[in-house]
């Protein structure tokens, strides 16, 4: 999906919301070609959702999570600091962004707020690499 259009449509998207970097937008087909191709080897999605590359807000925020994990481990935090994405509203924000701009779609039923607090960053993406250790002390700030 990253073509020309795709770019120029992120251009657009960038002169009226700024709140996300163009890297930000990017990452998000990848993300979406992965979470199909992971719901699909698991056999989680119907049949008839599965040519259309569609997934619902929790799927792909989940969809993004594994990515994320996956691709960068312990600097995930730090990556998604860098993007300006602290909550699954943020990845539901760009989405919709895409949307509005023909580069996503959506069904009658998918909504904005499917994204909202399908699971806490902290526990996805800090938790996971905090030691174990407990003779270790662990700093009260991370």
């Amino acid at each position: 999906m990253r073509n020309e259009n795709f770019e120029r449509a992120v251009s657009k998207i960038l002169k009226s919301d700024n709140r996300y970097p163009r890297a930000a937008y990017e990452m998000l087909p990848i993300v979406l070609d992965y979470t199909v191709r992971k719901l699909h080897e698991s056999g989680r999605k119907k049949a008839n959702h599965i040519s259309s590359g569609h997934v619902t807000g929790a799927q792909l925020s989940e969809g993004f999570r594994d990515y994320i994990l996956e691709e960068f481990g312990p600097f995930s935090q730090e990556i998604l600091e860098d993007l300006r994405i602290y909550t699954t509203l943020d990845i539901g924000n760009l989405v919709y962004n895409l949307i509005a701009v023909g580069c996503f779609g959506k069904t009658e039923e998918d909504k904005l707020e499917d994204f909202d607090n399908v699971y806490n960053f902290y526990e996805a993406f800090v938790e996971p690499f905090k030691v174990k250790n407990p003779s270790f002390p662990q700093a009260d700030y991370l």
